[in-house]
């Protein structure tokens, strides 16, 4: 089927000039959406209207930005990250603290307990020094091995408790 000359109309020629905008470039006939309402010359905000408020876009208070972002999101980087095998180091570390101070007790349930306690708590401190000025996986490893050795020595006092017999005096 062949179109005529009368028929067809150029995108850019006077048919296309003299139709009745539509909701996008090139289309004639009734726009679907109706352009937004325009300020008055009179409104201090006046702005001329975007490209694409004469196809009925919606205007949002919010701009483009001024500048073009290179990355989408900010990167940060811990500056003393916490590795694995230091946290083992400090494990295995703590253990060895708490196995020797486990080893000096004269084999009664109280000194064991007293000086996993006296133990505890200086591998705490010595977590809490690492943590500020040393290597923080070593921290988290030495504080974790001491806090199960003092758990431990928490159950058995709880443990003898329920007997009737307070270890810690």
């Amino acid at each position: 089927m062949a179109v005529s000359e009368s028929q067809w109309k150029e995108p850019g020629g006077p048919a296309a000039a003299t139709a009745q905008p539509g909701p996008w470039p090139g289309a004639t006939g009734r726009p679907v959406v109706g352009p937004p309402p325009r300020l008055s010359a009179q409104t201090p905000t006046a702005r001329p209207p975007t490209p694409a408020a004469a196809y009925g876009a919606w205007q949002g208070a919010l701009r483009p930005p001024m500048f073009k972002v290179s990355q989408p999101r900010p990167t940060y980087r811990e500056p003393l990250p916490v590795r694995g095998q230091s946290v083992a180091i400090g494990g295995a570390a703590g253990a060895a603290w708490m196995l020797l101070f486990g080893l000096l007790m004269n084999g009664s349930a109280r000194s064991y307990v007293w000086t996993s306690l006296v133990a505890g708590f200086l591998a705490w401190g010595a977590a809490a020094i690492l943590a500020r000025f040393g290597d923080r996986g070593a921290a988290v490893g030495v504080a974790a091995a001491s806090g199960v050795a003092v758990a431990i020595a928490g159950i058995l006092v709880a443990y003898r408790l329920a007997g009737g017999d307070w270890l810690l005096w």
